[in-house]
């Protein structure tokens, strides 16, 4: 990146230390042209307007690559469902009833349900819902909608995937903005199943509710747009401060007066975790497995916070962790918007009381996969 500003010696070493800075090691691409040089790299900022890909070249890649790598994370997903149940993957697959598909990075006609949808082998029957250009908010859109099928339909089985191909859209520019998000985005799926649980199924989350809030007059702070050469995205340095003054009164109407066990903040970036940890007054640790999926992953944007979740639940059988334990997931769109879902953890050796079950208010996510 910093040697695309070759002429512009200020901006590179300013890059370099923007990248230094993200909190990100590791980040992942479905393009080849990241790893060329930079006078072939057509994706490079550097460029100029006239050799940059256009947007419907972005899309043409995004319809070939994104329906592989939500399937990809899918299977998974479906896989572990069917070893916690001693079910079949093709029983498993079967039983799915509605699919949900969340997206904020990409387009096409017949669309990525079906594609995902066909590739899984879903029935021909499987009710779609695509939710897409919500922004890293968009997976709690999925799940609560997902929630509201289970709570409508005992019987239903949700599956939920969640695929971003980001570093489709590097821009052809020097806006410092633009470059910011660069450093930190990048490209993932994860996908989970929502359904009433079995009474011996452990190592799943129960939901317990959502909350969502919009922050007044800050449509100009985080804006996604389509643009001849991708989507471009403005990203302004008062995100952080902005969701620090909504985020706590967002908590209480989840939790009241209690705490959160635990906080799967998803890690727009460190200055977003740094800023809530500080307004929650929360030790570092808080955000350990947060910080985790920015440094091995980048922004996933919509799938990271399942990454997160996935990350929290491999903390805890480490830990041979005994007890439920409740807490907050929480991320951030457009808007700006602040989602927020209270979720309590099952380990594998808890039995789930007959009210968790079949409690009107209460649905499961299981299990939360990655895939990178």
């Amino acid at each position: 990146m910093a040697r695309s500003f070759v002429a512009q010696p200020a901006l590179g070493r300013w890059l370099r230390g923007v990248f230094a800075h993200a909190g990100v090691e590791t980040r992942y691409t479905c393009l080849d042209d990241y790893l060329q040089p930079v006078e072939q790299a057509r994706f490079a900022p550097g460029h100029s307007l006239e050799n940059a890909p256009s947007t419907a070249e972005r899309m043409t890649i995004y319809q070939r690559e994104a329906p592989a790598l939500g399937s990809a994370a899918a299977h998974r997903a479906l896989a572990e469902l069917a070893e916690a149940t001693g079910a079949t993957p093709a029983v498993v697959t079967a039983s799915i009833t509605h699919l949900i598909v969340v997206s904020c990075t990409g387009f096409f006609a017949p669309g990525l349900d079906i594609a995902i949808a066909r590739q899984l082998g879903l029935a021909a029957t499987v009710q779609r819902t695509m939710i897409g250009f919500m922004g890293c908010a968009a997976a709690f859109n999925g799940l609560r909608v997902a929630n509201e099928i289970v709570r409508s339909q005992p019987t239903a089985r949700v599956l939920v995937v969640c695929v971003e191909l980001s570093s489709l859209h590097s821009q052809p520019t020097t806006d410092r903005e633009n470059l910011i998000a660069a450093a930190l985005f990048a490209d993932g799926a994860s996908a989970c199943v929502l359904g009433q649980p079995q009474p011996e199924q452990g190592n799943i989350f129960l939901i317990e509710g959502f909350h969502s809030e919009l922050k007044p007059e800050t449509n100009d702070e985080m804006v996604w747009q389509i643009g001849n050469h991708g989507f471009t995205l403005r990203l302004s340095p008062q995100i952080p401060y902005h969701l620090a003054e909504i985020a706590p009164a967002a908590l209480r109407c989840l939790f009241g007066a209690d705490q959160p066990a635990f906080w799967a903040i998803h890690p727009g970036g460190p200055a977003i975790v740094a800023e809530l940890l500080d307004v929650f007054k929360l030790a570092p640790a808080a955000a350990a497995a947060s910080l985790t999926v920015l440094r091995d992953y980048g922004n996933l944007s919509s799938a990271t916070i399942f990454f997160v979740l996935d990350e929290w639940r491999r903390t805890w059988q480490a830990d041979r962790s005994p007890e439920n334990t409740t807490g907050v997931a929480m991320a951030f769109g457009p808007g700006l918007v602040i989602e927020m879902a209270r979720l309590t953890y099952v380990p594998l050796a808890q039995k789930l009381s007959p009210h968790k079950i079949t409690g009107s208010h209460n649905g499961q996510t299981a299990p939360l996969l990655e895939m990178e």
